[in-house]
Formats: C-alpha cells, structure tokens, sequence
C-alpha cells in the first residue's frame, strides 16, 4: 500500500472520528459484537448482515440495505453505521476495486448517512481527487 492509500484511509478515519466526537459523544466507533451470535440485538444482527455481505464483494447491496434500513432518530445506528463504513475502509484497495467499489464511495457514503442524521458540512473533509 501506498503513502497516497495510507493517507486517504487515515483521513476517512479521522472523517468518521470527527463525526462520533461531534455527534455521538465518543472518540471512537467501535462496533462491539456479542460472542454469542443469540444474544445480538436488531441491530448487531443488521451489522452482522452487512459485514457478511461486504466481505463477499457485495459492497454495494450491504450499503443500499444499510440505507433502506436507516433510522434517523436512533443515534445507535448512525453509530453502526459509521462502523461499517470503518470496516469498509481496512479492505485493500484491489479488493474494493474488483468489487466495484472505491475509497471515494465510502466518503460519499459517509457523508450521505450523516446526511439523513441531519449532519453536514463534512463534505470537503476528505480530499476524493486523491482517491
């Protein structure tokens, strides 16, 4: 991986802190998973759903799942949210690739989630002409 890589992916992290602090109260999203998959509640069983379908290149399906499933007045899930796009944001840049997905997809999916919680103004935090 390159510096350029690097940069862009600490950027979208320090994105997604930026917004937890402001937002959220917190430093960082962590999304915390039960050990035990029959203790998850509704929404460590959505995370779990779309990590699972991320991980087998259907980026996109799990982020259009994430947002027909978003709920604007539970701070939780933007939360979750933000942690997906986290874990999105730690897969190489080859695996997003053959996966029809970019670096640029998830600051746009950042700010889009952020958007139906109300938050804006982080649009130009991540400079995409490097991505």
């Amino acid at each position: 991986m390159g510096f350029q890589d690097d940069y862009v992916m600490r950027t979208i992290s320090d994105l997604v802190k930026a917004i937890a602090r402001l937002f959220l109260g917190k430093d960082n999203v962590d999304y915390d998973l039960p050990t035990n998959e029959a203790d998850d509640t509704e929404m460590d069983s959505r995370f779990r759903r779309l990590t699972a379908l991320a991980e087998e290149g259907n980026i996109n399906e799990a982020e259009n799942l994430l947002f027909e499933e978003v709920d604007p007045a539970d701070k939780k899930y933007l939360e979750m949210a933000l942690a997906f796009y986290m874990y999105l944001n730690e897969f190489d840049d080859d695996f997003l690739y053959t996966n029809n997905y970019s670096r640029e997809e998830i600051v746009d999916g950042i700010n889009a989630i952020s958007a139906e919680f109300g938050i804006t103004g982080f649009e130009h935090f991540v400079d995409t002409t490097m991505v």
